[in-house]
């Protein structure tokens, strides 16, 4: 019976977008920036008013850091608690959108997730930089589908969690100035700094090998 139950939880986790290398992870793993764990904490530990207040988080910084952990952690967390979550990536979220143009019930479908879920996480938000870390424009398609979506969440009050590469002084640039206002109502920016964690990943696969 339990492994049931377990069985059940795992495919829902993976319904909700939450992918099967986060369903054992604990939001405390992550140890690569205390500062940013404390606002994260602070936000679970107050969750009943950040969502009556349809308040996000912007979660940023260099590629690596542990972004995605936080996000996706929290979100199991949060499921555990009996809030709704749905967690897509930028690419999951134009295909949807795009597809929702030529079917009325995939429109339907969506917008009835985008109005029911608690939180939707969008992970890797506008991965548009160079080398240097400088702002490169999006496709006009992509601002279009990232502006309709996060005003429709942002007008039903719902909190929207984001993981990006992107400064938020480059939101305008990137997407366009009615999103970087949009954000700006609804997203506390909090920016995730330390090591790459693929790196000590790698370092320790190789050890593994050679080892």
């Amino acid at each position: 019976m339990m492994k049931e139950k377990d069985s059940k939880f795992t495919q829902y986790l993976l319904d909700c977008g939450i992918r099967s290398g986060w369903h054992d992870k604990e939001i405390d793993e992550f140890t690569n920036d205390p500062r940013a764990l404390e606002t994260v904490m602070q936000y679970v530990d107050n969750v009943g008013e950040m969502l009556r207040n349809g308040v996000g988080l912007y979660l940023w910084g260099a590629n690596g850091t542990g972004k995605s952990h936080l996000l996706n952690t929290v979100f199991v967390r949060f499921i555990k608690e009996r809030y709704r979550c749905r967690v897509y990536s930028m690419d999951d979220i134009v295909s949807n959108v795009t597809a929702s143009w030529y079917s009325d019930e995939q429109r339907v479908m969506f917008q009835r997730m985008l109005c029911t879920v608690d939180f939707l996480g969008i992970d890797e938000f506008g991965k548009n930089v160079d080398a240097n870390g400088n702002a490169i424009p999006l496709p006009d398609l992509v601002k279009r589908v990232v502006e309709s979506v996060l005003r429709y969440r942002i007008q039903m009050r719902r909190p929207v969690w984001i993981t990006s590469n992107t400064d938020p002084k480059y939101i305008r640039t990137v997407f366009s100035e009615d999103v970087g206002s949009l954000l700006n109502e609804a997203v506390v920016p909090v920016v995730v700094r330390g090591q790459d964690y693929r790196t000590v990943i790698q370092k320790r696969l190789k050890g593994l090998l050679y080892d």
